[in-house]
């Protein structure tokens, strides 16, 4: 190669324009074939861009050809390692010449990433007496796979401390916090790493995204990966998803350094369709089947994969407004989420096995059973159920002999297992409580769930399910729903949220607050308060809900449901009471602020109250005044301005038949539905 050559494509390297390093690289071995050092840059290209069957076939090449340089047999068995070729990466590995310490590691990746971890823990402990640095990074690997967490982050931590550091060790520890659940102590650490980042590389641009939808890729360099820093913003993401806010998960997504959509890696692809079905409606959904579809069709996939579109198939049939969506991305026609997820199960069962957790398989099946017979899934469900049951009791007398025995770390471990297997059951049982409550059955779903009290009792999941099925009942068994939704109020809050409880600096002892409360359950306490007369307590509840609502939008928090579905429910109550003056003003503050509060299901609510309203004074059971009138004329027109893109499944009353399409049954916008309530309402007002 000429020099003036050599020069430009060492700089597209050095940029990180593999993919043009790559082309110029092929030009030049059309004119020479043979060149070495063409083939070796070719290779190295190959292996960073992770096109690693290239890497591994250009790199078997140099090493056949030039036997003299042992680095090429070494380099193409890590090729083979990357492109999942274990055999193969075992065979080239074992003709390497020197280099005891690169091919040490080499074995104990490829036993590591072919799940042989006996024989990765053998190849550790040879590499750890000759006194191998990286050992004890690889070690913790080992014990992340395993499930043991703690110990791995203590393995990560030293190797932090006695290496100096770097972006993939603080990534690893991160995870192992994830892992634990200690998402503030992960948070951290990724902090760490986007701070680092930010500094030492400010021309990766993050945030650049965020702040201009025309930010500039910068590819996928060597530079970024050494970073970590795609990781650590695709883990942010993870957490926010898990903690329940998907603003946040779409804001991390976002953070991150710009690429272009054909750039992106399957964790991040995978990532960003589950923050958008979290952010989004039934076009979400739809959008998202999409996506995790074509990854699944084109491996490698992130291994929750799985588990995420069976869950998605599953919510899908059972959303009766959603049948095959539209297009998959391939030009193949629609997908039948019922269908691909009985294709799942079936064709791809291994893969299945070994991603999706066991005690949710239980949960699928009956999911797809559904369609075809309710009985059918309750039966399935009662069987999982009985299982875990059984699970539960073997966990108590393990803990209970452990104590006995006095040897207390038994007991620790013991009782670890049992909140596990308590979480695996919680989602069994309340698919068995959600199929009674579905058929209109919420006594019959208080039974269901009383049956595990003994082991469920303590549980906030239990107790909302529970309070909310007394609620339901005819009659309302609602003094006992506000004791089981005040008790979850003082466990998220703390106690001097209780019933007369100070709670005047915000938050709870614990440092909680009530935008940490379910929202349903902060809601319908509300509600039970004011049917038992107790309006005092419940607009002081309001208050303090008001004031946590600001100062998290004064701090730049993500707005939540909270106050929004309190209003609405207070509302809806007053209007069935007959008091539509003030209930009205509640379930129109349920939207509030606009356009960001116009939430389809609140704006149901919200009409369905106007509806009723509209009933009454057109039966002349009631005066409409002409301040509320005008008001509400005024609300209308904002949401019609609002809500013209925004759909809604069905309307919020029937279509009559051979009816003017223009009647606000058949309307399906928001902003539709609004012009018909607002002519109604100017037609009574005149």
């Amino acid at each position: 190669m000429a020099e003036a050559q050599t020069r430009a494509i060492y700089a597209l390297i050095r940029d990180g324009k593999l993919s043009d390093a790559i082309g110029v690289l092929q030009g030049v071995l059309q004119m020479s074939p043979g060149s070495r050092a063409a083939l070796s840059l070719l290779a190295h290209c190959f292996y960073h861009q992770e096109e690693y069957e290239a890497a591994a076939r250009t790199y078997a090449g140099l090493a056949h050809r030039y036997r003299d340089v042992p680095q090429y047999q070494l380099y193409w068995a890590q090729s083979l390692c990357k492109a999942g070729l274990f055999n193969e990466a075992i065979r080239a590995a074992a003709a390497i010449e020197g280099f005891p310490q690169e091919v040490g590691q080499l074995l104990a990746a490829i036993k590591y990433e072919s799940g042989d971890l006996r024989g990765c823990r053998a190849a550790l402990e040879a590499a750890l007496a000759a006194g191998d640095p990286s050992a004890g990074a690889s070690a913790g690997c080992v014990l992340y796979k395993e499930g043991q967490y703690s110990a791995a982050a203590t393995q990560f931590a030293e190797a932090a401390a006695a290496g100096g550091g770097s972006a993939e060790l603080a990534y690893a520890l991160a995870v192992c916090h994830y892992r634990r659940r200690d998402f503030q102590a992960s948070i951290a650490s990724l902090a760490q790493i986007v701070e680092a980042g930010a500094q030492q590389y400010p021309e990766l641009g993050i945030g650049a995204q965020t702040e201009s939808q025309g930010a500039l890729s910068v590819g996928n360099s060597a530079k970024l990966k050494q970073t970590a820093l795609v990781e650590a913003f695709n883990l942010r993401a993870a957490i926010e998803l898990t903690m329940g806010n998907p603003a946040g998960a779409v804001a991390a997504l976002s953070d991150m350094p710009p690429r272009q959509e054909h750039e992106l890696d399957p964790v991040t692809l995978h990532n960003r369709a589950l923050a958008g079905l979290a952010h989004g409606g039934p076009e979400a959904a739809a959008a998202a089947l999409d996506k995790l579809t074509h990854l699944l069709a084109h491996p490698p996939f992130p291994p929750e994969l799985l588990g995420n579109l069976l869950s998605l198939c599953c919510r899908s049939t059972e959303d009766s407004g959603l049948g095959p969506t539209a297009g998959n991305g391939d030009g193949t026609g629609a997908i039948d989420p019922k269908a691909l997820a009985e294709q799942l199960l079936q064709e791809h069962a291994p893969l299945v096995a070994a991603h999706v957790p066991p005690e949710l398989l239980p949960l699928y099946r009956a999911c797809l059973s559904r369609s075809r017979s309710a009985e059918e899934a309750a039966a399935q469900l009662d069987a999982a159920a009985g299982a875990h049951v059984e699970g539960l009791r073997r966990g108590v007398k393990t803990v209970q002999e452990a104590r006995w025995a006095g040897d207390q770390a038994a007991a620790a471990a013991g009782l670890e297992a049992y909140e596990q297997a308590l979480e695996a059951y919680i989602p069994v049982l309340m698919s068995l409580a959600q199929l009674h409550w579905d058929a209109g059955a919420y006594g019959r779903v208080q039974e269901v769930l009383q049956q595990s009290a003994e082991f469920c009792s303590d549980h906030p999941t239990w107790r909302l399910n529970l309070a909310h099925a007394l609620v339901a009942q005819d009659g309302g068994r609602l003094g006992e729903a506000e004791e089981l939704y005040e008790s979850l109020v003082q466990h998220f809050a703390g106690p001097s949220y209780g019933h007369g409880g100070d709670g005047s600096n915000g938050s709870g002892s614990n440092g909680g607050s009530l935008l940490d409360v379910p929202p349903s359950a902060l809601a319908n306490l509300c509600v039970c308060r004011v049917v038992a007369g107790q309006n005092e307590v419940a607009e002081e509840l309001l208050r303090r809900l008001d004031d946590e609502t600001a100062a998290a939008a004064a701090a730049g928090q993500p707005p939540t449901p909270h106050l929004p579905l309190t209003n609405l429910a207070i509302g809806t109550l007053y209007c069935a009471k007959g008091n539509f003056e003030f209930g009205i003003q509640r379930v129109v503050r349920s939207v509030e602020p606009l356009p960001g509060g116009l939430d389809v299901q609140r704006w149901r609510g919200v009409a369905l109250c106007l509806l009723c309203l509209l009933d009454q004074a057109a039966k002349n059971m009631l005066v409409l005044k002409d301040g509320l009138a005008a008001d509400l004329l005024g609300f209308l027109e904002d949401v019609e301005a609002s809500g013209a893109g925004v759909s809604v499944a069905g309307g919020v009353c029937g279509t009559e038949p051979g009816g003017d399409s223009d009647r606000v049954g058949s309307m399906q916008t928001v902003a539709a539905q609004a012009r018909g309530l607002r002519a109604v309402l100017l037609a009574m007002s005149d």
